[in-house]
């Protein structure tokens, strides 16, 4: 038979596609027909497509989606129909959305039973992968998109994948709902539950403000896969909390360091399982890890025992449950915006076209440059998105969630994950990557950073303070106000918590910091920008950044390294680079040791005075005030009932006196001189950080 394909548009439009031939440009008669009913199909339009003719019809009915139809024109071919556009309507998702918690597979000692949704699918099998061969099983269409089949015996730690037949085509792949693989998610395990490990300590917070944080950004790899320590096992969930690891000069290194700094939450690069990285070779190759390949899956890479199905699962609980033993959360680093390869992910074969956003045209979008938007405004892409949230949640303990590229996120499913998890623990946080991006939805209903208004208690990555204090990240020589620049205006402005010169609705949306995974470290970038300079000078510049970081308002974020000043060797985009160029160098913690040390006394201040943590717009504007000198100096004072602060931004090396009219202690000097107190001047020589409290006993 020629290439004529057709396709159920609507759930009352069907689409014939016929190649341009002249004996196929008139035709008029069409029915459906399935093993038990015919419908009659009506002639809506024709029109020429590319070099296809395409035939519109109409008809009055209902197609049930898991049968097998058939349509049949007036020249006897008979064109199995297949799912089109109609699962991108707002219909198909009301019918088909399923709210169980039940997906994928659940396991008892007697029986598993399996679960897969796809409502287009005309047979649906599970295939069992035992010593002596496999079995395939058939589950049963329920409803809902819903398929089922419960299995006899004790199915603990046998191999499967789901099979199933869609527009034509038999394939098979993973369970989306999967929580467990082998190496490489090459097939899915099942798993007793009760093997998984249960966390011996709880969350540290209880209620914490989001402006009480301090997150300290750092990859499980680039931490322990350094030989300038020596862990157990490099690059794994074990050595990132090895208690024991030191520098050559027996300074704290690794998981004793992360202690030892005083930050609250640590927000780890991807730890879901990724593509890019072997995990039966994981030294072959380096990856980031913004490549989703399971989504309730831990990265086998991180294990030394990537094919034992409880080893990656039990290894992250056991770190998590470390990090919150020390006092300290651990964050997610999640991508939900795109997944790493259509053809591979099991959505395209369960259910083509739902999945992901499309044009007009009904070409794929590229807003995240994977060629892969998803469609997180769908309510089986949404639900997938909470429940996987839930999951890490629930079984490891998680305590907040980064969101790659979230403004390509619906505001929708941003609101039921914070609320579901502000029902389980308020002090989970939430926050993302808020640029504003092209998608095919209204932009009000995307969560970027100019939706701020509706969008309660998620944070945002404040990129004005970046490009502000650091200079423009795409251009290596601009300066930013650490580097002398005249932008203390503008800088003024953002330590009080503001975004592109207008004024966040709550502090707390504002997650404020200078370098992160992404593009040039500050000291790398500042071997371009201040070129000129002394290295002497240059780190200067970085401490008063770091700083700054610290104490404006709003919520400091650390990228692992920064207050030693890590380098990728000059590398931006380093997301498969080698170790070498992404690795921590711990080295470096003995070359700038003086240097941690006052980044962990200006933590240590910031949690110390809650001055620092202000927690509404309000409290800001009428306890805070910011004004630039001259020379470029930036005098923020803070002041309540009981406390009076003044802290100074110098970013010059310019001689500079000060005076105050009432005696004030120095309780930090970045260049380290003696605290003094009853002060009542005082002269700067160089770019410095400087805080004063008022002596109350003067």
């Amino acid at each position: 038979m020629p290439n004529i394909e057709a396709y159920l548009e609507a759930f009352h439009e069907i689409t014939i596609l016929y190649p341009d031939e002249e004996k196929y440009r008139h035709l008029e008669t069409f029915h459906v027909k399935s093993a038990d009913e015919t419908i009659p199909l009506d002639l809506a339009s024709t029109k020429t497509w590319g070099d296809m003719i395409k035939y519109t019809l109409d008809f009055k009915g209902y197609i049930y989606l898991n049968r097998i139809y058939h349509v049949h024109d007036a020249l006897g071919n008979k064109i199995e129909l297949y799912s089109g556009e109609v699962v991108r309507s707002e219909l198909f998702d009301e019918l088909f959305h399923y709210d169980g918690e039940d997906l994928g597979v659940t396991y008892a000692k007697d029986e598993t039973t399996f679960k897969l949704w796809t409502p287009v699918a005309k047979a649906v099998n599970v295939i069992l992968f035992k010593d002596d061969g496999e079995e395939t099983h058939a589950l049963s269409y329920i409803n809902q998109g819903v398929w089922s089949a419960t299995i006899s015996g004790d199915l603990e730690g046998t191999r499967y994948l789901f099979e199933a037949r869609v527009n034509g085509r038999t394939n098979r792949f993973n369970d989306i709902y999967g929580r467990a693989s082998t190496a490489n998610g090459k097939k899915n395990i099942v798993i007793d539950p009760d093997k998984i490990k249960k966390p011996k300590h709880p969350r540290p917070f209880k209620n914490i403000h989001p402006t009480d944080a301090v997150i300290y950004e750092a990859s499980v790899r680039d931490t322990t896969v350094s030989n300038t320590i020596n862990p157990s096992e490099r690059a794994t969930f074990k050595a990132f909390h090895e208690t024991g690891l030191k520098t050559k000069k027996h300074n704290p290194a690794g998981f004793d360091y992360i202690k030892d700094l005083g930050i609250t939450h640590v927000q780890l690069l991807p730890i879901y399982d990724f593509e890019g990285v072997d995990e039966t070779d994981r030294f072959k190759a380096y990856n980031w890890g913004y490549n989703p390949s399971q989504y309730f899956i831990p990265e086998g890479s991180f294990t030394v025992k990537p094919d034992d199905p409880y080893a990656r699962i039990n290894e992250l609980i056991a770190m998590v449950d470390a990090y919150h033993e020390a006092g300290i959360g651990v964050i997610m680093d999640v991508v939900y915006n795109h997944i790493y390869n259509i053809k591979t992910f099991p959505f395209d074969m369960m259910i083509p076209g739902y999945a992901y956003r499309v044009d007009h045209n009904g070409v794929l979008t590229n807003s995240s440059g994977c060629d892969s938007d998803l469609a997180t405004e769908r309510r089986m892409v949404r639900k997938l998105i909470v429940d996987a949230v839930l999951y890490w949640v629930n079984t490891f303990n998680i305590d907040g969630f980064r969101f790659d590229l979230m403004g390509l996120i619906d505001c929708t499913t941003m609101h039921v994950i914070r609320q579901k998890c502000e029902f389980i623990d308020p002090a989970i946080l939430v926050y993302g990557e808020g640029w504003e991006m092209s998608a095919p939805l209204p932009k009000n209903q995307l969560c970027h950073m100019n939706n701020r208004r509706s969008l309660f208690n998620i944070g945002f990555f404040n990129d004005t303070v970046r490009e502000t204090i650091k200079g423009e990240t795409f251009k290596l020589k601009a300066k930013g106000y650490a580097m002398g620049e005249d932008l203390g205006k503008e800088t003024a402005r953002l330590i009080r918590a503001e975004y592109q010169n207008k004024a966040l609705e709550y502090p707390s949306q504002s997650i404020n910091y200078v370098e992160c995974h992404d593009n040039h470290t500050f000291y790398d970038k500042a071997r371009h920008a201040l070129k000129a300079e002394t290295e002497a000078i240059r780190l200067k510049a970085q401490k008063l950044a770091t700083a700054m970081i610290i104490l404006m308002q709003g919520v400091p974020f650390i990228h692992a390294g920064q207050e030693f000043y890590r380098t990728k060797q000059g590398e931006g985009n380093s997301y498969r680079s080698p170790d070498a160029i992404n690795q921590i160098d711990w080295n470096l913690v003995d070359a700038h040791k003086n240097d941690i040390d006052a980044i962990k006394q200006l933590i240590a201040i910031r949690k110390e005075h809650d001055l620092f943590r202000l927690k509404t717009p309000y409290e800001i504007q009428n306890k805070t005030y910011v004004r630039q000198r001259k020379t470029g100096t930036l005098v923020y004072e803070l002041k309540n009932d009981a406390t009076h602060l003044i802290v100074l931004f110098k970013n010059s090396e310019k001689e500079e006196a000060f005076t105050f009219d009432d005696a004030f202690d120095i309780i930090y000097q970045s260049d380290g001189k003696p605290r003094r107190k009853h002060v009542k001047s005082l002269t700067l020589f160089s770019i410095s950080t400087t805080i004063l409290k008022l002596n109350d006993k003067a």
